[in-house]
């Protein structure tokens, strides 16, 4: 596993020796960039067997031409996006030899600037190509669909997902992707300002989606804070995705002011229970927070079989929140990868249940809000001992079967490995 660490300056990227030391091969790749960077993705876009990288840019801020926001009282304040020219992300394409070609202009992306925070990668027209949703900042939010030819066409706003359902551009931070509803597809969920609530898009096929906050139960509950980080996870393994936001602010709290707080922007963090498509936030879910939460990673750390986290704050040490209620509902779990051992970011998993509607999950390491996650897939199989079969759609379209997998263990499954399946 190699990787890719974003800057307000140079980006890096760090080759994976093998032997526990990491080579910093930037330059000689021709990864970097030299703006103010935030999330960043790999990903397979043009279906080749390289992973490329997708890396999300905020705005023309330097030192030199440093600006200075005070608020209502003089006291300074953080600048908002609108404060600085917004830049466009860039797409590198992997060669297949250690290097990346700058194909951004080709793919069509520079057409379009934005302040970028978060993005996320997935198929979410079902059309067997990668596409990118990037979250922006008080900005319209873009939704890159692969046209497969090596270019992407930003349709967000014919597709429901580029503004709230009152057309209104939010300060959108973390995003994540996935079947909250249990259809089949992947929708899309992002954090936002304490002024204008979460969004739920719910993906009606073909990445066709309508605005569900509301319905959801994430509207009032997310009124007051200021989400980053966030995560969909089946934080009990009964099937349904869940969701974490972790909060803090970007304006000083001013009961927090009054009582001398050395860092005044502290919140707490939620943890949402999905009841088949209607949320409840568990109040009791998460240990107290007080800290400035940022940036939200999820895994299996101690390979128990429930989903962790890792909780990283502005000024103050990150936080690792172990699952203590998951596993102890059945459970399956997956590393998926191709030849030589590579995870297959962008393949699909599909798990199929005796009487149940099937569940759908994907591969992937990016999503949240500068953060990456474990790139295994967990699926919660509620009091199931048992399963019918599990089929993976492979990143280059072909599809494969096993039959006979046992719950409540984690097997890798390689590409070639199964039962070819006729799409």
């Amino acid at each position: 596993m190699d990787l890719y660490v974003t800057h307000f300056g140079d980006n890096q990227l760090w080759r994976n020796n093998g032997d526990g030391t990491f080579s910093d091969v930037t330059q000689s790749s021709g990864a970097t960039d030299r703006r103010w960077s935030h999330s960043a993705a790999f990903l397979d876009f043009d279906r080749d067997g390289w992973l490329d990288l997708f890396i999300v840019n905020y705005v023309d801020f330097r030192v030199a031409n440093h600006k200075k926001c005070p608020d209502a009282t003089g006291r300074a304040e953080y600048c908002g996006p609108n404060a600085y020219p917004p830049i466009s992300d860039r797409l590198y394409r992997n060669r297949g030899d250690g290097t990346f070609e700058n194909v951004s202009r080709r793919a069509g992306l520079v057409s379009e600037a934005a302040a970028g925070l978060g993005v996320v990668t997935a198929d979410l027209d079902h059309n067997g190509l990668i596409d990118i949703y990037v979250a922006n900042d008080a900005m319209q939010n873009h939704l890159w669909l692969n046209q497969g030819d090596g270019t992407f066409l930003n349709d967000a706003l014919m597709r429901g997902v580029a503004v709230d359902n009152q057309g209104r551009a939010e300060a959108s931070m973390g995003v994540d992707a996935g079947d909250i509803d249990g259809d089949g597809d992947d929708d899309l969920f992002m954090t936002h300002l304490r002024e204008e609530t979460n969004t739920l898009y719910i993906n009606e096929g073909d990445a066709q989606f309508v605005e569900r906050t509301v319905s959801a139960g994430l509207s009032a509950a997310s009124l007051g804070l200021t989400g980053f980080g966030t995560a969909m996870l089946d934080y009990d393994n009964d099937g349904w995705l869940d969701l974490v936001v972790v909060n803090g602010e970007v304006r000083a709290i001013q009961t927090l002011v009054r009582a001398g707080h050395p860092f005044p922007y502290g919140q707490r963090n939620q943890l949402y229970r999905n009841e088949g498509g209607r949320f409840t936030e568990i109040r009791h879910g998460l240990p107290p927070n007080e800290d400035v939460s940022r940036g939200l990673s999820m895994g299996d750390l101690d390979n128990d079989g429930d989903i962790d986290l890792v909780v990283f704050n502005n000024s103050t040490p990150p936080q690792v929140l172990l699952n203590t209620v998951g596993n102890r509902n059945h459970w399956i779990g997956f590393r998926l990868t191709g030849i030589g051992g590579r995870d297959m970011y962008g393949a699909q998993v599909v798990v199929f249940r005796q009487d149940e509607l099937p569940l759908w999950r994907r591969v992937r390491a990016d999503a949240s809000y500068l953060s990456a996650n474990d790139p295994r897939v967990l699926v919660g199989l509620g009091d199931n001992t048992a399963i019918d079969a599990v089929e993976v759609l492979w990143p280059d379209g072909s599809r494969e079967r096993w039959d006979t997998l046992a719950p409540d263990r984690y097997h890798t499954l390689e590409q070639g490995g199964g039962l070819a399946v006729n799409p």
